[in-house]
């Protein structure tokens, strides 16, 4: 592939994504799973400049553990914030995986991933911009409050990640983020819209708050065109629909692709390997229960697009029985 590019994959529930120039390669979020490693493989990448880890949840770190450990991948650096409430037999084995590879490959870590850190973490044309959590936030801790009293979870902390080129704020992966954490967000960063957003938690509960209007206010702020739901097929039943129709009455012309297909959208699974989906590797593709599958963009500055949105949207008429992605389109106004 032509670089710069950006490549959502398919690891079921999860988040994983590879950010990739001339001048290195960025990986944000480690979900369970081979996927990254076979991707990893497929691509020869031998060299990871930074892992970017959103938060705590295993979904987004068990995958880091057997990829610290690979002597066939130098990583340089890996950041990510302390969770002091944690207490998983994961997060545990990150930690002493992280000791390990400081000791046996000097791979360097940081306890800090907070907006301090956006311009450190360039790769050649692409910015990696780190939009939350601010250091006073990370103050506060999981477990903690922040400057209004409420209370923050692993998700109220979570990262969340913009890529700019060009000048051009082509994506936002905003991993778990949920109505708490977003709200601190918008106190500090005013200028959101992205080309591509990888939405929060996989479309399910933003914590506390309303998930219609949570995700009419995220996209509304955004304005993505194309919105992405990292899922499994089999677990949780995301994205929830009331989640996909805050989306719709935000942005009812953005293209949304979900990475495998949901239960709620297909009880029972395409009989013939879908035709647009990327030869990269994707958990969904040995069942055939990818929808989008692994999401490969070409990075363009304001010319990036998603090459494979008109072959998807024929996919979701032709092969998928009742889409929630289309459910309301013809009775929801935007907002």
């Amino acid at each position: 592939m032509d670089l710069p590019d950006l490549i959502i994959l398919d690891v079921g529930h999860g988040n994983c994504a590879i950010v990739r120039d001339t001048d290195g390669v960025v990986v944000i979020d480690c979900s369970h799973g081979a996927t990254l490693i076979e991707t990893l493989e497929y691509l020869v990448i031998q060299e990871i400049l930074h892992i970017l880890i959103s938060h705590s949840d295993a979904d987004h770190i068990a995958g880091i553990i057997n990829l610290l450990s690979n002597e066939d991948i130098k990583i340089h650096n890996v950041h990510l914030n302390p969770d002091s409430i944690k207490k998983s037999d994961i997060w545990l084995d990150l930690r002493i995986a992280l000791k390990d590879a400081q000791q046996r490959f000097g791979t360097k870590v940081s306890s800090e991933l907070t907006t301090t850190k956006t311009g450190s973490l360039n790769i050649g044309s692409v910015n990696i911009e780190v939009l939350a959590p601010t250091p006073e936030l990370i103050l506060g801790g999981a477990g903690g409050r922040d400057l209004q009293g409420r209370r923050l979870t692993s998700n109220s902390i979570s990262a969340v990640i913009g890529i700019v080129h060009n000048s051009h704020r082509v994506a936002i992966l905003a991993a778990d983020i949920d109505n708490v954490g977003f709200d601190n967000l918008i106190q500090v960063e005013k200028s959101f819209i992205a080309d591509i957003l990888v939405f929060p938690h996989h479309g399910g509960r933003p914590g506390s708050g309303d998930g219609k209007i949570f995700a009419q206010q995220f996209c509304s702020l955004i304005q993505p065109k194309l919105i992405i739901f990292s899922i499994d097929r089999n677990r949780f039943n995301n994205p929830r629909t009331e989640v996909v129709e805050g989306v719709i009455s935000s942005v009812p012309d953005a293209h949304i692709s979900c990475t495998q297909l949901s239960q709620q959208c297909a009880a029972s699974l395409p009989s013939s390997k879908p035709t647009h989906l990327t030869t990269l590797p994707a958990k969904g593709l040995i069942s055939n229960s990818c929808c989008g599958g692994t999401i490969a963009i070409k990075i363009d500055g304001n010319r990036t697009t998603y090459a494979e949105m008109a072959s998807h949207k024929e996919f979701i008429v032709s092969q998928v029985i009742s889409p929630v992605c289309r459910k309301f389109l013809s009775t929801v106004k935007p907002i």
